[in-house]
């Protein structure tokens, strides 16, 4: 199980403050404000907006700068809000059990897929013969929901029969990522037909943040190793142990975690009073811990099964209820 080891320093949502989720988070919320001063100059959009046509005349930078950008008019701070929201919500999650650089590298590798479809867009578009009412090749896109959908995809990869709310709708979360990119092109498909006008999202390029993530995460994760430790920590192996240690997959420590807590589970159910439950509790929990909401809290969740900090949740129920 990865474990997460804190800097001295602040931390933000239970990582430190220079933890990869962190740091894009705060990249995006600062550029942001930039964008604002610029004053709807559009300066920052021109030369940094993923716009393909611009792209093909020189600025190769847009295909990842683009995920940084966002909408800054009209009403301010909403595309970034839901787009960071759903990236410290599920990656906050993610990397309890993968390691910070691993994280990184799908989320990097979504933001440049998805900026890669928008390119292909309008030559798709074209060589189809589509009559889009759009200039694909000069349309700039801008925001980071191609590497949040991206995101959305490796959380499903890694906990596939966790359910989900998207939108209204309860669903597994190994379906949840396509039904929201299929969707977007269901909405834009009846947008076009009724209101001739194409819906407000660029789906390709959640497209493209979702076959990026599918594609670099089995890659990623192959070897199975959870080791996190210290952010970007390079691999070494200690001198004492043999030249070719046993690592575990990915699938064997997460069911160890779930056999240790369903051990744990069964022991808090042949415990009947509050004290004896709150003695085995007590020196299980961990301290600096990032919990879900109370109502979320599921013992027999595949999810809640495979976190580190169940006992911290159990805990909290447990006091809760006892008021």
């Amino acid at each position: 199980m990865a474990k997460r080891k804190y800097r001295n320093g602040m931390s933000l949502f239970g990582y430190s403050i220079f933890h990869p989720i962190n740091l894009f988070l705060i990249a995006n919320v600062i550029v942001h404000v930039i964008q604002l001063f610029a004053g709807g100059t559009g300066i920052l959009e021109y030369y940094f907006a993923l716009t393909p046509s611009r792209f093909f005349q020189g600025y190769y930078w847009q295909i990842f700068s683009y995920g940084f950008l966002h909408e800054a008019y009209g009403t301010p701070f909403i595309h970034l809000f839901f787009n960071m929201y759903v990236f410290v919500m599920f990656g906050g999650l993610i990397c309890r059990y993968i390691p910070a650089w691993k994280f990184t590298i799908v989320y990097v590798a979504a933001i440049v897929t998805g900026g890669i479809t928008v390119m292909l867009a309008p030559v798709f578009v074209q060589v189809l013969g589509i009559h889009y009412p759009m200039d694909l090749f000069h349309t700039t896109t801008l925001g980071a929901s191609g590497g949040v959908t991206g995101i959305l995809v490796l959380f499903g990869i890694l906990f596939p029969e966790t359910e989900v709310f998207l939108i209204f709708f309860r669903m597994k979360a190994r379906y949840a990522p396509w039904i929201f990119v299929g969707g977007g092109f269901i909405a834009d498909v009846v947008s076009v037909y009724y209101f001739h006008s194409p819906f407000v999202v660029s789906n390709s390029c959640h497209l493209g943040g979702a076959i990026g993530a599918t594609l670099a995460a089995p890659w990623i994760l192959k070897n199975g190793s959870l080791n996190s430790g210290k952010n970007f920590l390079k691999k070494t192996v200690p001198k004492d142990l043999p030249s070719d240690p046993k690592i575990r997959s990915l699938e064997e420590d997460l069911d160890f975690q779930t056999k240790k807590n369903r051990e744990l589970l069964n022991e808090l159910a042949e415990s009947i009073s509050y004290s004896e439950r709150n003695k085995i509790l007590t020196p299980l929990q961990q301290t600096n811990v990032n919990l879900c909401p109370p109502p979320t809290f599921q013992p027999e969740d595949p999810f809640c099964l495979r976190c580190e900090w169940l006992p911290n949740c159990a805990l909290r129920k447990l006091k809760t209820d006892q008021e």
